[in-house]
């Protein structure tokens, strides 16, 4: 699925955004699965914030409505027993949709979770998202390029970011608010 979201790459002119006081929302998805067309979101989490602070919080257990593969729930943690009582992601998708607003999305290799937003924002009949994005991976590639890799875990432990716990979808979004602030100070001066 081709997301109808315009991923900023002017990766010069990206710390602008936040000198202007855009408001932001670093997200992430935990998925079942890396297709959107066989996996489904089983939590979101977001940070919503500008160059003043953080304006927002958003995190949720999904009940993905299907079962956890051993390999998932050995990467995030999340069991199917944390996840069965959960509101499925049509009952969460309307005020996700609300918090993010028109703000800036923010993700680490976007596209992934750009993708699975809009096949849940299609499986919901719900207008597909249309905010511009920053992908932090990218952005990475570009601010420092000779780092070893450009993982989010490798690049919260290089640049010594809390990452609270990995793979989890709140705290992966807030390292990315951190990443995306540190490389637009990096950049400010170009």
């Amino acid at each position: 699925m081709q997301h109808p979201n315009k991923i900023l790459r002017d990766f010069k002119r990206l710390h602008r955004f936040y000198e202007d006081g855009e408001v932001f929302t670093a997200f992430d998805t935990e998925t079942t699965d890396i297709s959107p067309s066989t996996g489904r979101i089983m939590e979101i989490g977001a940070i919503k914030f500008n160059k003043d602070g953080v304006i927002g919080e958003f995190s949720k257990l999904i009940n993905p409505e299907r079962l956890i593969p051993p390999f998932i729930t050995s990467l995030t943690h999340i069991t199917q027993d944390m996840v069965k009582d959960c509101p499925v992601m049509k009952d969460v998708l309307p005020a996700f949709l609300d918090f993010i607003s028109d703000s800036i999305l923010i993700a680490h290799n976007a596209q992934f979770d750009l993708n699975f937003l809009n096949a849940e924002c299609e499986w919901a009949n719900l207008p597909l998202t249309k905010n511009r994005c920053i992908d932090t991976l990218q952005y990475s590639r570009w601010t420092v390029p000779n780092v070893e890799k450009h993982k989010l875990d490798f690049l919260a432990d290089t640049f010594k970011i809390n990452k609270g716990s990995s793979h989890r979808a709140f705290d992966d979004a807030r390292v990315c608010m951190e990443l995306y602030k540190l490389f637009c100070k990096m950049n400010q001066d170009i």
